[in-house]
């Protein structure tokens, strides 16, 4: 209950910037229907430059996405099937949805 709380106040923000990898701050997001700023996660001690980017949608991230292409019966790169899905911006692996409109 304490961590539905937590998230719901998260969505009461005007602006809301979250760590990469959060399940608090993609709810939130979604919940306010707002495109976050995302703090990326250095890799290898190395701090990335710049250090924080905007979303490029409400949508949160799906992390654990399918990379198996039924059709063509082999993997493949989901991201680059459809223009409205795209990989996030904190997690390579993952997908998202977009509104080409808006990028």
């Amino acid at each position: 209950m304490k961590a539905l709380a937590e998230i719901y106040l998260l969505s009461m923000n005007d602006v809301l910037i979250t760590s990469g990898f959060s399940t608090f701050g993609y709810a939130a997001q979604g919940l306010a229907g707002l495109k976050p700023w995302i703090m990326l996660r250095s890799e290898n001690h190395v701090v990335p430059d710049p250090p924080c980017g905007r979303a490029m949608s409400i949508e949160p991230c799906f992390h654990q996405a399918p990379f198996y292409d039924c059709k063509a019966k082999r993997d493949a790169d989901l991201g680059k099937v459809v223009p409205y899905v795209r990989h996030c911006e904190d997690v390579s692996w993952g997908l998202k949805i977009v509104n080409q409109t808006q990028l």
